[in-house]
């Protein structure tokens, strides 16, 4: 009776080992932009174009054209969460994975950037879930309801919410509002118009995906990084209220490029 017993609760025990490691998912990431050349690495792969209907795949790595106007964004399956790239960027996306423990839902996101900037936005991931963004010299991580930017020299800066840089020893956490440079330990003030761009470029990211006529790649004013040209037909036709609430702050500050008064609205830094 002991063995049948003994044998019934290795049995159960193997089952709910199964059952954990079979609800742990890898899960695609969808484009929802793109503007100029993108292009993906696959496993063992060459370097090929991709279109705006293609998901990315863990393990899978984008870059951007180093040119005036390459933009693309993409939002995550497994967590709440959606990244923009700049021109010349290349990011890897590691791992992006998603388990139920205990009926909660716990999310993992590793990317690394190799060159190049990406900004973000992580919205009400569960409270075991991490969004980690690596540089070649810093790791991030990134709290939940955070909108932040981040440059492959280790500089960043955070417009909402929160994240901790680490390097080494040396952590800090970077809040809302502050920056930090490339080789600081302690933050500073971000500029108003950087953390304007940051909104911007999340509403970019933010809006449904486009067709291919809709994100060909243009010429951008000189002095300017155009990442959307054509924003403000989706803004006036989009029911996301976060962009429309986001226009009427934006023009006023101008564009930081040129420190002109022109909107910075179709503009990255």
């Amino acid at each position: 009776m002991k063995k049948i017993v003994k044998t019934f609760a290795v049995s159960m025990t193997l089952i709910a080992a199964l059952l954990v490691a079979v609800s742990v998912q890898a899960k695609d990431a969808r484009l929802t932009g793109m503007t100029g050349t993108v292009e993906v690495l696959k496993d063992g792969g060459a370097w090929q174009k991709i279109s705006s209907s293609k998901s990315i795949k863990e393990g899978e790595t984008l870059r951007t054209a180093d040119v005036v106007g390459t933009v693309v964004s993409f939002r995550l399956a497994n967590a709440d969460a959606l990244v923009v790239m700049n021109q010349g960027s290349t990011l890897t996306l590691n791992q992006a994975s998603d388990d139920t423990v205990n009926g909660q839902k716990i999310s993992n996101t590793v990317m690394t950037l190799a060159a190049g900037q990406v900004t973000g936005k992580v919205g009400a991931i569960g409270g075991a879930s991490k969004f980690t963004v690596n540089t070649p010299t810093k790791s991030f991580e990134v709290a939940p309801n955070s909108e932040f930017s981040i440059s492959v020299d280790g500089a960043v800066t955070v417009s909402r919410g929160e994240l901790t840089a680490k390097a080494g020893t040396e952590t800090v956490k970077v809040a809302a509002g502050q920056t930090l440079a490339p080789d600081a330990t302690a933050t500073a003030p971000a500029d108003a118009n950087i953390q304007a761009s940051i909104s911007t470029q999340v509403a970019y990211a933010a809006r449904d995906t486009v067709s291919d006529t809709d994100t060909q790649s243009v010429s951008a004013p000189e002095g300017r990084n155009q990442i959307n040209p054509t924003l403000s037909k989706y803004v006036r036709a989009s029911e996301n209220k976060a962009i429309d609430d986001l226009l009427p702050k934006v023009p006023a500050l101008g564009n930081p490029a040129s420190n002109d008064p022109m909107p910075v609205t179709p503009y990255s830094i």
